[in-house]
């Protein structure tokens, strides 16, 4: 049976742990219910296996780690880049500015970048992102959606268009290929005539 690329020779280092403790307290601390956050050291350390899984360094598990733990908060870039180095700060940076841009926006800045530790994290936080909805949707149904702040056929579009960038980008990747089961597996969930009028009520209505 082959072996994940490069996965059983990593030795990780003090900083991965450091980053995980990190990490973790962050999640403690606040909760991103957009993106479906929870305070979990499970968290944290799953999306660090999604990186190395993919063949991924311990310098992107770690800024995978970090990005997830910030969340849709601002970067502490000083004490990111006291705490776990200059490279690994920029690398964080990078896919701050990346999860900012619109949906084109992020895939023609990855295809332009050619960086492949931006796409490989990003894909990581995204697939993350899907699977956290799509056990909110087996536990509550389709007003999980309601969460966001765009409306649940936008917001599923949207996953659509960076799911199939990202599948363009590494088309055999085991990142891409799990994000493209993880979008099946929210569109056989979703009841969307329900997820609009919840959304409808949490947005509209209550405005």
């Amino acid at each position: 049976m082959a072996e994940h690329s490069g996965e059983h020779d990593l030795h990780l280092s003090k900083r991965f742990f450091k980053a995980t403790e990190w990490a973790a307290a962050r999640h403690a601390g606040a909760v991103d219910t957009e993106a479906g956050t929870r305070p979990s050291l499970g968290q944290v350390l799953g999306i660090a296996s999604l990186v190395l899984e993919d063949g991924g360094t311990e310098r992107e598990a770690i800024a995978a780690m970090l990005l997830d733990a910030i969340g849709t908060d601002a970067a502490p870039l000083e004490e990111m880049r006291s705490t776990f180095g200059k490279k690994t700060t920029k690398l964080v940076a990078l896919c701050v500015n990346a999860r900012a841009d619109d949906v084109q926006d992020r895939i023609a800045r990855l295809d332009a970048d050619g960086e492949p530790s931006l796409r490989r994290i990003l894909a990581a936080d995204l697939l993350r992102e899907l699977r956290a909805l799509v056990q909110d949707l087996r536990r509550t149904g389709s007003i999980a959606f309601a969460r966001f702040s765009t409306p649940p056929n936008q917001q599923l579009n949207s996953y659509q268009l960076l799911v199939q960038g990202l599948t363009q980008l590494d088309p055999r990747g085991s990142l891409t290929q799990e994000l493209r089961a993880a979008y099946a597996e929210l569109q056989r969930l979703v009841e969307l005539d329900t997820a609009t009028a919840a959304w409808r009520v949490a947005h509209v209505d209550a405005a």
